[in-house]
């Protein structure tokens, strides 16, 4: 018997993907402090479409090639909608 998952509401979504995107980056090679926001980041763009602030887009950046490597690179991660 297959069984469906009731749908998520997207706040919660981005609670349950976001361990995963942690580990994803640990193993990849990211401190654990700077993965953990990247990971929240990066889950909070997928589920919402919310870019993240400023500070996150900073660690984004500094850790690219290993945000990379996890698989877990978008580049509108980055862009400015106030230019």
């Amino acid at each position: 018997m297959n069984e469906t998952r009731p749908a998520l509401p997207r706040r919660n979504l981005t609670r349950e993907i976001k361990p995963t995107y942690w580990r994803k980056l640990i193993e990849a090679g990211v401190p654990i402090d700077a993965a953990d926001a990247i990971a929240w980041a990066i889950a909070r763009y997928d589920t919402v479409r919310r870019l993240p602030p400023s500070s996150q887009q900073a660690l984004i950046r500094q850790y690219c090639a290993f945000v990379c490597r996890a698989g877990l690179w978008r580049s509108q991660l980055l862009v400015n909608p106030g230019l």
